[in-house]
């Protein structure tokens, strides 16, 4: 399979961001019109705001977080993932879809088992409050 050249490039930096933690690029790997996919919220988020509110506090919560498998169908990549919050170990996959310009234009996160879930929402939502984002994210 044939993977374009911008969304490969994109990857990259995606996987670059997360590993230096660093999410102040973030801005130029997201499309305007991004949609954030929450396993926490039944209803999608759009926005570049609140896609970086949210990955920024991520990669300030999750503890040895590290990228498994990759899956494509050239536009979506799946990231199987691991970390830790705690004492509490998940798994989860970052479904990833890039439009043909490179940026991500939906992002979707899935976590299992459910301890891990709530242990990730509360840990976000208390990270979140602190930087005082949390009434952002919940309000848009």
């Amino acid at each position: 399979m044939t993977v374009n050249e911008n969304i490969s490039a994109a990857l990259a930096r995606w996987h670059q961001c997360i590993a230096t933690q660093d999410m102040t690029t973030l801005a130029d790997l997201l499309a305007d019109n991004v949609v954030f996919r929450s396993p926490f919220l039944w209803k999608p988020k759009p926005g570049k705001e609140v896609l970086q509110i949210v990955l920024t506090a991520a990669s300030q919560v999750f503890e040895d977080f590290v990228y498994h498998r990759e899956m494509t169908d050239g536009a979506t990549w799946g990231l199987e993932f691991s970390a830790h919050i705690g004492d509490i170990q998940l798994k989860g996959i970052d479904l990833i879809r890039f439009n043909a310009a490179g940026q991500i234009e939906d992002f979707e996160v899935m976590v299992r088992p459910a301890k891990g879930l709530q242990a990730l929402g509360e840990a976000m939502a208390q990270r979140m409050t602190a930087q005082g984002q949390y009434e952002k994210f919940i309000s848009s």
